[in-house]
């Protein structure tokens, strides 16, 4: 702290040297004035204390006082208004160094400094003034400061003597409060349960929906897509009668936190997770989230994968863009500016062949805009210049441990199982762990087994520019799954997805509506999304938008087609399922790869199914009584892959719930409730079936 006020008064010291002489020359006292009204209605500015006349006013407003202190009375004589005037330049120079414009609302760079009542901002930095005063005790701006110091002692006495009384205990009240909240201080404070640090730039009280809060104008650290930067955010502390505890205050100073040392550990390293979030990750997440802006938005809880993308996010929802302020200074946001108009835009996204792309719309000859691809890393780095431009890169973005202190605790992601974007926290985000033996464990054919695999590592890592005669169109990898419902279908497409270590994007018919046009737009959003993310995309019953075109149905006619179109120019990774490949259009058949017919399980893969679910119940902690021998039995049992995961969940719950151990007598409970339901079920269909 005083190496900092050393450094102030060596540079008060330079400024006030270049003082006019007439400084020397200034009445070293207090000027007080008050401003009445006179009996004929004017109002006129006198000596304190004395009776105003009907003369006019002969006061001298650019008098030789170091302070004018002046008093505003209304008509009936009640003081409304108080204002400090400072006249002396060396004290101008002392406050524009100390100060500056580091108090909102008042600068101190302006040629006359006129503060309105009440003082908050001398009492803030009294400490700071009064070691300058210290440094420079015998010449005329020490003895202008001094005044000036014995002046705002008088003036606040009454609330020193209080302040120091609560500070004492650790105790505020709602009308000092303000006292705790200097510019720059770190405030902390708990959003839903999540700890986080502002700092602090204003504090004043105002009235919202009819109760008084001291408003706390505060900066943090967030990312808007392209870059850190300061943010604003407003904290509240509701009014409150007599004392409270500083740290039972909704928000208060950090240095009052009993423990400091430990939140500021945990709030960087949260700082550090934050910064490594920059661009495209899909990470596990466990808890509740907000779905709208702010902190005020609705929950709702996520349990599965999300992709943690701002950038699309901006895209797609620019009302929502988190307005930051750059860490650099302003010559960099200048020349960031200058270079940035020099430099191509990037305007699409996607992985093809293992590479990521971007559409770049740069000035060609004679300034005609050409859309060039690059490969880029997938922060829209060039390959080629990588290196480089990396360098440059992570002398912008690498953050400080004071800017890590102060990074927002959510940051924009989407869940794909809800299927919507909303604000994560940065605590709860977890790295995916790939469960890369599910491939491994699908009841398959061997040959159809290492025919997906295949198509699908090929996919991922060929460096082949081999394309369609015309541009962009069959770079897809476009797989047809067919087959009696619970023969691993749906599996097939979620272990791909897994030994890949890509995000997987299930969506049905229900998702993308019936009318053509809804359907078209939220079609191209999500193979958008699915390019974006290099996700494999699994569209579940795919029968309506595969079904036969006919004479007489033109709505679906549209569907199909459009579905045909999209389907044409999509480069990534799509698993399409059915029951009823009968029903499907011809068209189809050109433009799938590959199709694979899923059998009813035979015995001996109903019996390796329920091997892989009595492993996982095992693996996860749990013993079971099952026996080698119970598996012949299992397998003779005629349920599908789908069946059998239930059947084994529901057993163990009845297990669970009866103290025992799941073992084979428990899975024949559960067996003879769904041999009752399939008998029930057919009975009840063959009336409807004969009626047909």
């Amino acid at each position: 702290m005083s190496k900092m006020f050393k450094s102030i008064n060596r540079a008060v010291k330079k400024l006030t040297e270049e003082a006019p002489q007439g400084n020397d020359q200034m009445i070293i006292k207090v000027k007080r004035l008050d401003s009445r009204f006179n009996r004929r209605g004017h109002q006129v500015v006198v000596d304190s204390g004395t009776v105003p006349t009907i003369e006019a006013d002969n006061y001298d407003a650019n008098g030789a006082y170091v302070l004018v202190h002046c008093k505003y009375f209304n008509q009936l004589g009640l003081l409304h208004r108080q204002t400090l005037d400072i006249k002396s330049l060396m004290v101008k120079k002392v406050l524009k160094e100390v100060i500056g414009d580091s108090y909102p609302g008042i600068s101190f760079n302006t040629a006359n400094i006129v503060l309105e009542y009440p003082l908050r901002c001398l009492w803030h930095y009294r400490d700071e003034i009064r070691f300058v005063a210290k440094e420079d005790k015998k010449s005329e701006k020490g003895r202008h400061l001094k005044l000036l110091l014995d002046f705002l002692d008088a003036e606040f006495a009454k609330l020193d003597a209080d302040y120091n009384n609560y500070m004492e205990q650790g105790l505020t009240s709602f009308d000092i409060m303000w006292t705790l909240f200097k510019p720059g201080e770190l405030i902390y404070t708990s959003f839903d349960g999540h700890a986080r640090v502002f700092e602090t730039k204003g504090y004043k009280e105002q009235s919202i929906s009819c109760t008084i809060y001291g408003v706390i104008d505060g900066t943090y650290i967030d990312y808007n897509g392209d870059e850190f930067g300061y943010a604003q955010r407003y904290v509240l502390n509701p009014e409150f009668d007599g004392t409270r505890k500083i740290t039972d205050l909704d928000a208060f100073p950090l240095k009052f936190h009993p423990r400091e040392k430990e939140v500021r550990h945990d709030l960087i390293s949260r700082g550090r997770k934050f910064e490594s979030l920059a661009g495209i990750h899909c990470m596990d997440y466990n808890g509740p989230t907000i779905s709208g802006a702010g902190h005020w938005g609705s929950k709702l809880f996520v349990n599965g994968r999300v992709m943690v993308d701002v950038k699309t996010h901006v895209h797609y929802h620019p009302e929502k863009v988190v307005a930051v302020s750059s860490l650099q200074g302003d010559k960099d946001k200048v020349k960031e500016l200058t270079d940035s108009q020099n430099k191509p835009r990037y305007t699409t996204a996607g992985y093809h062949n293992g590479v990521y792309y971007e559409e770049v719309a740069s000035q060609g000859a004679n300034n005609v805009t050409m859309n060039v691809t690059l490969p880029t890393d997938g922060s829209g780095q060039d390959l080629k210049n990588k290196g480089k431009q990396n360098q440059k890169s992570k002398a912008v973005t690498v953050l400080t441990e004071e800017h890590l202190l102060l990074c927002s605790s959510l940051i924009y992601g989407f869940a794909l199982n809800e299927k919507q974007w909303v604000q994560l926290f940065v605590d709860l985000l977890q790295p995916v762990r790939w469960n890369t033996v599910s491939f491994d464990q699908l009841v398959l054919p061997k040959s159809q087994k290492q025919l997906v695999k295949a198509l699908v590592e090929s996919h991922q890592t060929s460096t082949s520019n081999f394309d369609d005669f015309i541009a962009g169109k069959g770079k897809g990898l476009i797989c047809c799954l067919h087959g009696s419902p619970g023969c691993g279908k749906t599996m097939t497409a979620e272990s791909v997805a897994e030994f890949t270590k890509s995000p997987l994007y299930t969506i049905s018919a229900g998702d993308l509506g019936a009318d053509p046009a809804e359907m078209e737009k939220a079609l191209s959003k999500i193979l958008r999304l699915c390019t974006i993310w290099n996700a494999v995309l699994l569209l579940d019953e795919a029968d309506v938008f595969l079904e036969e075109r006919s004479l007489h149905d033109l709505g679906r006619n549209a569907l199909v087609s459009i579905f045909l179109r999209m389907l044409e120019y999509y480069s990534g990774i799509l698993f399409l399922t059915t029951n009823r490949v009968k029903t499907f259009d011809e068209a189809f058949q050109s433009r799938i790869h590959v199709a694979l017919r899923y059998r009813d399980l035979d015995k001996s893969a109903r019996e390796q199914v329920w091997r892989n679910f009595i492993e996982k119940i095992e693996s996860s902690g749990t013993t079971t009584a099952i026996k080698e021998a119970d598996y012949d039995f299992l397998g003779s049992v005629l349920l599908n892959g789908r069946q059998i995961k239930n059947a084994a969940r529901t057993a163990l719950s009845l297990a669970d719930n009866m103290g025992e151990k799941l073992s084979l007598e428990s899975v024949k409970s559960v067996l003879g409730i769904v041999e009752a339901f399939e008998r029930d079920f057919k009975e009840m269909k063959k009336p409807e079936d004969i009626h047909s």
